[in-house]
């Protein structure tokens, strides 16, 4: 059975992982430039016409396409109409809940009606989809292996890497508050900052790092050389890619009070209100503490391990035909 995934995006490291275990070819199909609100109808044309080059040239039997955008889906669920074949959507938390995609869940309804299954991040979008009437598998953590990654030049004291992309949900306001209070940590801050709310950056103290989009080995040397990853959002019910990360590479983890992410990292982690005290009082524990947060992580790792050979055996029987049989754990 030949598996192609399809995402309109750069690189996601879930994406790549879930194609690995699917054995499935990955197509990162990206024109032009994200943001530029203006330009989102001519770019989204153009990247679908690539998409269907790719699977008239592929001819896949099963595709899995990355959403958002759903109009990715959208080109999957023609081609797979009109050539017999099934697809799978991979929704990821923004098109339910980010303010630029919610519009969509319309034709998101309709795209998951003929899909063979859509896969969602936690156990509130599964019942969006069950409520609709459709099949839906909540698949969080995806294990992986990862490279030693390339060692990254910390400075004295101890060290945080900040998982981000300058997006809305967010708090990195907070982050630099919170930061000015602890001149002995050094935080080092992922993504563009280019695309963070005006002003932000005026607001960045100076142990605030920006290190711009890094090539993959240095972000994991990044993640598995700090004493902590710091990984916040303002909105509950959002699964956290580089939380994941974290406890993959065996670094204890700094995430928000949300009970979504209590379930996820029930140990290993340290839950935090998105608060400039709450941060800065987990930030001195996670120093303290250091010895416990590993072990728990490890254990963590484990637990996810087995749940993952679970969501595997459930998508390889909506799939059928062995197209799911091939699981892989996490070795970090």
């Amino acid at each position: 059975m030949k598996t192609t995934f399809i995402s309109w995006e750069r690189y996601n490291r879930r994406s790549d992982l879930l194609a690995q275990h699917l054995g499935a070819t990955l197509h990162n199909i990206v024109v032009g430039q994200r943001g530029k609100f203006l330009q989102a109808p001519a770019r989204y044309l153009a990247e679908g016409v690539r998409t269907w080059s790719v699977l008239l040239e592929e001819r896949p039997d099963v595709i899995l396409v990355q959403n958002p955008p759903i109009f990715s889906v959208l080109v999957a669920a023609l081609y797979a109409r009109r050539y017999g074949a099934r697809y799978v959507i991979d929704s990821h938390t923004s098109q339910f809940i980010a303010p630029r995609w919610r519009w969509t869940l319309g034709l998101h309804r309709i795209l998951s009606r003929w899909a063979a299954v859509t896969i969602v991040h936690n156990q509130d979008q599964e019942e969006i989809v069950r409520r609709w009437g459709y099949p839906t598998l909540v698949i969080g953590f995806v294990p992986g292996d990862y490279p030693a990654g390339a060692t990254f030049p910390f400075g004295e004291g101890f060290n945080v890497a900040v998982v981000s992309s300058f997006e809305w949900d967010e708090p990195l306001d907070v982050v630099f508050e919170a930061a000015a209070r602890l001149p002995a940590v050094n935080f080092y801050v992922t993504g563009d900052a280019r695309r963070g709310a005006p002003g932000l950056l005026s607001q960045r103290p100076a142990n605030c790092i920006l290190t711009g989009y890094i090539p993959y080995e240095r972000y994991v040397g990044l993640l598995r050389g700090a004493g902590a990853v710091l990984d916040l959002v303002k909105a509950d019910h959002t699964l956290l890619l580089g939380a994941f990360e974290a406890v993959s590479l065996g670094t204890p983890l700094i995430t928000s009070d949300w009970p979504i992410l209590r379930s996820y990292f029930p140990i290993g982690a340290l839950h935090v209100p998105n608060t400039v005290e709450g941060l800065e009082v987990g930030i001195r524990r996670a120093q303290v503490e250091q010895g416990r947060l590993r072990e728990e992580v490890s254990r963590l790792r484990r637990q996810l391990d087995d749940e993952w050979a679970r969501q595997w055996a459930e998508l390889d029987r909506l799939l059928g035909d062995g197209a799911a049989t091939r699981p892989q754990g996490s070795r970090g």
